[in-house]
């Protein structure tokens, strides 16, 4: 991950808005002569994060849609395999195996893997119309 990339992450872990990390990543290019590395003038990405972020407090990102929507079928799906045999007489683990929990656990991590990935690698808003 470039210097750009692990800036723009640690300002949305840091709760700044896209337009805001825009501007700062416009700023960082603008002050960083060619070749050189943007550490050597900012610091690291982190550091460099707090100096905007210090009058904010520290809020998590919004979760990404897909993490909330696999989640929320985790938990319809746990709920079903619980009443199906009460209510219908269907056991659940003639169609999955004796572990019940694994497919929802699966769709969790699933979730929250594409989470952190989105979150961490998605590009920034650009100041220029391209």
């Amino acid at each position: 991950m470039n210097y750009h990339q692990s800036l723009t992450a640690e300002l949305r872990y840091r709760g700044m808005p896209e337009n805001d990390i825009a501007g700062i990543l416009a700023e960082v290019r603008a002050h960083t002569p060619a070749g050189e590395d943007p550490a050597d003038h900012f610091g690291t990405p982190a550091e460099y994060a707090k100096q905007y972020t210090a009058e904010f407090p520290v809020r998590k990102p919004r979760p990404h849609p897909l993490r909330t929507i696999l989640t929320l079928l985790a938990i319809l799906y746990v709920v079903c395999a619980l009443l199906a045999k009460p209510l219908l007489g269907i056991d659940a683990r003639d169609y999955v195996g004796p572990v019940l929990l694994w497919p929802a656990l699966a769709l969790i991590l699933i979730g929250i893997a594409t989470s952190f990935l989105t979150t961490t690698f998605k590009r920034a808003p650009s100041t220029t119309s391209d």
